[in-house]
């Protein structure tokens, strides 16, 4: 799995940080940013919740 954050959509909230800390960080501009190429196997269900929950939408996975 993929994934991917559309910094003209995100706001900067956090969510998916606080849900997938291992794969999500918001940089020093307040814009969520992916960690890693491949999501692991084990960390899925923490994205497929983030993209759930993002309130903007921003996240994509593929």
């Amino acid at each position: 799995m993929k994934v991917f954050v559309d910094p003209d959509i995100c706001m900067g909230c956090g969510v998916c940080e606080t849900i997938a800390p291992l794969v999500f960080e918001l940089g020093e501009d307040g814009i969520a940013k992916v960690l890693v190429d491949i999501v692991p196997v084990e960390l899925e269900a923490d994205v497929r919740q983030a993209v759930e929950e993002c309130p903007e939408e921003a996240i994509s996975i593929k």
